[in-house]
């Protein structure tokens, strides 16, 4: 049987050149003392190397902070270790998550000639990119994104969009869904914000579940078009198949099959929404990968997504659900429950749109 792994490679570990005020990941700086977290080389082709010493479907996912800091010869020497590794009838993609500040033609050409899917992060239009995705005094970016999204038009780069749906967007997603189609974009992704604040409730940048159901509802008619959709919206997209196969996406398996986090420095994590000490699996450098996929502590992380609260398990949408992920596990005060902080949105959602998704599927 084969084995599809994918990777997270986060070789600049939380360092960026933004200062997006709802950032999950930027918090995690404070793990490490080191002042410069820049992935060495030779942590790189051990990484590779064994990543491709287990795997037949393998991707390698560059992630950050904002992954570009490494320069682009960091990543023409991943592809040369990956060449160097390869094993026959393996199959290697790679993905980039960037904010698209420094791209240039450079950038783009190496995307387009390597094959690389690239995940850009844009709000929405500048009234709505700019009230957080800023730089770190505080300027807006949206006009530089937008030009780094041309430029991948330009060149012909596969890519998507990935827009984080916070308090202010998710009262727009018809605004959205025209901003971005009428750009041209055909692939989007649509990511919940939900984070803390200083005193552990729930920030006020987050989107709301009665915000939240609406804005699944509304972008969900925006995609379904009368039966058929004219673009591919990942959350939708990923629901039909769960429909149609009963493979859920990562958010609502009934376990966490999430992909392994390599920090800069080798360090291993389960997901990159549980980079926390409790959740140290090892370290690249001298730990091997079989161990820590069969290791007690991956399978207690894996595990604790089956556990959900009764109303789950008397719930019409469980296999669609499952409780949802554990990052979104929480309730208004922050505190830790075993359901979604969106059950009601899920629940809304699924109740409207259960009848379009079978109809579909009639269609198809």
């Amino acid at each position: 049987m084969e084995r599809d792994i994918t990777i997270l490679v986060k070789p600049t570990s939380a360092q960026c050149n933004l200062g997006c005020k709802y950032c999950f990941y930027s918090p995690k700086e404070s793990l490490y003392k080191e002042i410069n977290k820049r992935m060495s080389l030779d942590t790189l082709e051990t990484v590779i190397k064994k990543v491709l010493n287990i795997g037949e479907n393998i991707t390698f996912c560059w992630q950050g902070g904002e992954p570009t800091l490494m320069g682009l010869p960091f990543y023409e020497k991943a592809l040369e270790y990956q060449n160097k590794y390869r094993k026959a009838g393996q199959r290697i993609s790679n993905a980039f998550q960037t904010n698209g500040i420094l791209l240039d033609e450079d950038w783009a050409i190496f995307f387009r000639e390597n094959k690389f899917l690239v995940g850009l992060s844009m709000d929405g239009p500048s009234n709505l990119h700019d009230e957080y995705r800023l730089t770190k005094d505080g300027k807006p970016t949206h006009y530089i994104v937008l030009s780094r999204l041309k430029l991948l038009q330009e060149y012909k780069v596969d890519f998507n969009v990935l827009v984080v749906v916070n308090d202010r967007n998710s009262k727009k997603p018809e605004a959205l869904y025209r901003y971005f189609r009428e750009l041209g974009i055909e692939y989007m992704q649509f990511i919940p914000c939900l984070e803390r604040d200083e005193d552990g409730k729930i920030a006020s940048f987050s989107v709301d579940p009665i915000s939240y159901g609406n804005f699944l509802r509304i972008m969900f008619d925006k995609w379904y078009n009368n039966g058929k959709p004219e673009c591919y919206i990942r959350e939708y997209e990923e629901w039909l198949i769960a429909y149609a196969y009963g493979i859920n996406p990562c958010m609502f398996k009934p376990y966490c099959e999430g992909a392994l986090v390599i920090e800069y420095n080798g360090d291993i994590y389960p997901c990159d929404f549980f980079v926390e000490p409790e959740w140290y699996l090892g370290n690249i450098r001298k730990d091997s990968l079989e161990d820590i996929y069969n290791g007690e502590l991956y399978k207690n992380f894996s595990e604790r997504k089956h556990i959900v609260d009764e109303r789950c398990l008397k719930c019409k949408w469980l296999n669609l659900c499952w409780g949802g992920c554990p990052k979104f596990r929480m309730d208004k005060r922050g505190n830790y429950i075993n359901y979604s902080y969106y059950c009601s949105s899920y629940q809304k959602f699924f109740t409207y749109a259960d009848k379009y998704f079978k109809s579909l599927l009639r269609s198809i």
